[in-house]
């Protein structure tokens, strides 16, 4: 991910009040697998999920490998 949409995406979890061991606890994954899909580094639906479920903003992973739709109707 673009450095700029990383700062975005960490700003907007501030803001939030939303950690990453937060979302890692949630989703039953370890903190450091959110730290390197906030920086790109790995991909993940749900995670992805999660932020956009969240409303953080999808311009911000924009240009992002591996970019995914939002699923409805949950599931894995």
């Amino acid at each position: 991910m673009h450095e700029k949409n990383v700062r975005k995406v960490k700003a907007w979890l501030v803001l939030q009040g939303i950690t990453q061991a937060k979302i890692a606890e949630e989703l039953g994954v370890a903190r450091a697998m959110i730290h390197n899909w906030i920086a790109g580094r790995v991909q993940s639906q749900r995670i992805y999920n999660y932020f956009i479920e969240h409303g953080c903003p999808r311009e911000f992973f924009a240009g992002r490998p591996g970019r995914f739709p939002v699923r409805r109707g949950g599931g894995r």
